[in-house]
């Protein structure tokens, strides 16, 4: 039996969104890399639009510079090659989303794959919710831990869904549209996801142009944070018990964010205060073994690929314990460790480049769509990257998405480009 292209380039998008999602394990990223590297590699004639190599060229010099450091110490080469896979995981996917979205004749194919994608899960998520609250007491904890703590696919197909007038920019023909929005909302709020809230509020206001430095923008983003720190004098007015019921405890875990991420004076002894500032802890570690380092040149270039955080005692992260970690949550945290301050830097470069995709002009409504939208990831993966290592968390579908955007970005100014020509 032959196997159409057009399928082949279909089926191997949506389960290239679905894998991460469904398996998030180091092993199954690692298969992954180097199965998304062998596929692009047997097709190195397709062209590439100069764009992309300027938004990956940040990404490719921090892999590049990482290894480099690498090779001044004496790391296990499983230890190297596993981060360097890693580290270009997000590469990757970036690639291969451009690759496939150029591969795929119908274009709007992607867009109604993250929304179909995003309602089969949301689905299957309110199932197993609805099981677990027909046979067992209401506990946050456990839903979370047993069925998915977040779904960033939903989100982008909320994004997609609650966009004005998104739709029909894209040419969209998207039926029952009411009966989807209350499916993913449903899914959304059991998810009692922090990042999914943040995400999902920052993604809308971006498509719609409200993270740009204009004065629509600046009122939008003074409205935001003004909302957050409301929200947090509230809190913080509220005797919140860590140990109370479901919602308690989801309002606790809100409320302890930011020490959550910076704390790092802690108590290794008291269990509930370690696993509250856990993200501070990693990266206090972090510090403490860059500052070891012989004229602190590890601040500068990092201890690169195969560099373990060691934590000082073996956690019980997993049956046997781990006392050496490979990646952090702290995703700056994590690039500083691997590649130094001119590592961040050059991540920094990458969401700089994606940020001000928003300003530029486009003539098409669905081009200012996608601009604003890559423009948003930027922000999106500055926040995500503080709490769960952003592109290069072992779940994260983003830089698939973001490869078929640039494409899209691409497409659309290769038509003004004729456009203008037939003038």
């Amino acid at each position: 039996m032959v196997i159409n292209k057009q399928t082949f380039y279909k089926v191997l998008f949506i389960t290239l969104l679905c894998v991460p999602v469904l398996v998030a394990k180091p092993e199954v990223n690692i298969a992954i890399s180097i199965m998304l590297l062998a596929f692009l590699l047997l097709d190195i004639r397709y062209k590439y639009s100069a764009f992309l190599v300027t938004v990956i060229t940040p990404l490719l010099l921090l892999v590049g510079l990482a290894f480099l450091v690498s090779l001044f110490y004496s790391y296990d080469k499983y230890d190297i090659i596993k981060d360097v896979l890693f580290l270009l995981k997000p590469i990757l996917f970036i690639v291969i989303g451009y690759y496939l979205t150029g591969k795929i004749i119908d274009k709007n194919f992607i867009y109604k794959a993250i929304i179909y994608i995003g309602i089969f899960f949301a689905l299957k998520h309110i199932y197993h919710v609805a099981y677990f609250l027909l046979n067992y007491q209401i506990n946050i904890t456990r839903i979370r831990g047993l069925y998915g703590k977040a779904n960033y696919i939903e989100l982008f197909a909320m994004v997609l869904l609650f966009g004005k007038n998104i739709q029909q920019s894209l040419s969209l023909k998207i039926k029952h549209l009411s009966v989807l929005k209350i499916i993913l909302t449903v899914s959304f709020i059991f998810y009692f996801s922090r990042t999914m809230m943040v995400g999902i509020v920052i993604l809308l206001l971006a498509i719609n142009g409200y993270t740009k430095l204009t004065k629509k923008g600046i009122v939008y983003i003074f409205i935001f944070f003004l909302s957050i720190v409301t929200m947090y004098a509230v809190l913080f007015s509220i005797d919140l018990d860590r140990n109370g019921t479901s919602l308690e405890k989801f309002f606790y875990k809100v409320k302890i964010a930011p020490s959550e991420i910076f704390t790092s004076k802690i108590d290794v002894s008291n269990h509930a205060n370690l696993w509250d500032h856990w993200r501070g802890y990693e990266a206090s570690r972090a510090f403490m073994q860059l500052d070891e380092t012989k004229n602190d040149i590890g601040f500068v270039v990092g201890k690169g690929t195969g560099a373990l955080v060691d934590l000082g005692f073996v956690a019980p992260l997993n049956r046997d314990g781990i006392q050496y970690i490979p990646i952090l949550h702290n995703g700056f945290v994590y690039i500083l460790f691997k590649s130094g301050i001119i590592g961040v830097l050059l991540f920094l470069l990458f969401l700089a480049i994606l940020y001000q995709q928003g300003y530029k002009k486009n003539t098409t409504q669905a081009g200012i769509y996608i601009n604003n939208l890559i423009s948003g990831i930027a922000i999106y993966y500055i926040f995500t990257t503080l709490i769960i290592t952003g592109p290069y968390n072992h779940g994260d579908v983003v830089t698939l998405i973001l490869g078929a955007l640039l494409y899209h970005k691409y497409q659309e100014k290769k038509q003004k480009k004729l456009e203008t020509c037939y003038e």
